[in-house]
């Protein structure tokens, strides 16, 4: 079967191919996803260590951005519902997001691995209190910061040029036919 394929059981009759720019394909399913739930754990340094680096008062940490020229960049996001089925990964640079003027927000991830999709077991949902940075590992999955209010800001420190040349886009109900919803 192909990484992220249905089998063709009862539930799932392949409607049509999507072809990818790698000239592989993804069987799309015309059927209700799964619904898996995520509890909100609070970010420690221990329960985020498989996704990234919590960066607190004491320390600092070097910054792998794959020999590019570093990029600060300043991006705001605004509520929208604790639900996600896409999650993105870079995995040649880490990625630091650092919140300003404390706002607080909720993140899920993934952690990095070789395959094309992320392991949906292992997706967690953290609470972001808005007082300290902290760093993606090279191939972490990740969706966009959910704010807990009406929006939350924060600066990137990532290579430049990522975006362009080092981004992977996962759409979670066509490869694994399931969506998140995030409790609180």
């Amino acid at each position: 079967m192909i990484d992220g394929a249905h089998s063709n059981d009862e539930e799932c009759v392949p409607q049509f191919q999507i072809h990818t720019p790698r000239s592989e394909f993804i069987l799309y399913c015309m059927r209700q996803p799964e619904i898996i739930r995520l509890p909100v754990q609070p970010m420690t340094r221990e329960r985020f260590s498989p996704y990234g680096v919590l960066l607190d008062s004491r320390g600092s940490i070097e910054i792998d951005l794959g020999h590019g020229v570093p990029s600060l960049t300043g991006a705001t996001a605004e509520r929208r519902p604790l639900r996600f089925e896409f999650m993105a990964r870079h995995q040649r640079t880490m990625q630091v997001f650092s919140p300003l003027v404390a706002s607080q927000s909720i993140i899920a991830v993934a952690p990095p691995n070789n395959g094309k999709v992320p392991e949906i077991e292992r997706i967690a949902a953290f609470f972001v209190d808005g007082r300290l940075p902290y760093a993606y590992h090279k191939g972490t999955w990740h969706t966009p910061p959910f704010p807990v209010g009406e929006w939350t800001s924060y600066l990137v420190v990532d290579r430049s040029g990522t975006l362009e040349d080092d981004y992977e886009l996962i759409d979670l109900r066509l490869a694994r036919n399931c969506v998140f919803e995030i409790e609180r």
